[in-house]
């Protein structure tokens, strides 16, 4: 019976040996696991930040453009209104 104990008691050593390893490469995989889920969470947030100001860069440009084509319109209105007066000679 005394054999037995020692050989279960050698045993059950044996395997916490094997064992503690394992729980502390599991647990730095969780560690590691969880800083590149955060640093996925960053990388999200931050390109939503950059989709919202290129979407706003892109409607400054819109609103640009279509002054530009106002600004045009108005010259070629003003140019044509005034095409009629001759500065005298």
């Amino acid at each position: 019976m005394g054999r037995i104990i020692a050989f279960c008691f050698s045993a059950l050593f044996s395997l916490l040996f094997v064992c503690n390893p394992v729980s502390f490469a599991a647990d730095s995989d969780a560690a590691a696991a969880q800083q590149q889920s955060a640093a996925a969470s960053n990388i999200t947030e931050t390109m939503g930040t950059i989709q919202s100001i290129t979407a706003q860069t892109s409607q400054g440009a819109n609103q640009t453009a279509a002054s530009i084509g106002n600004l045009a319109q108005l010259a070629a209105d003003l140019r044509r209104s005034v095409a009629d007066f001759k500065l005298p000679a």
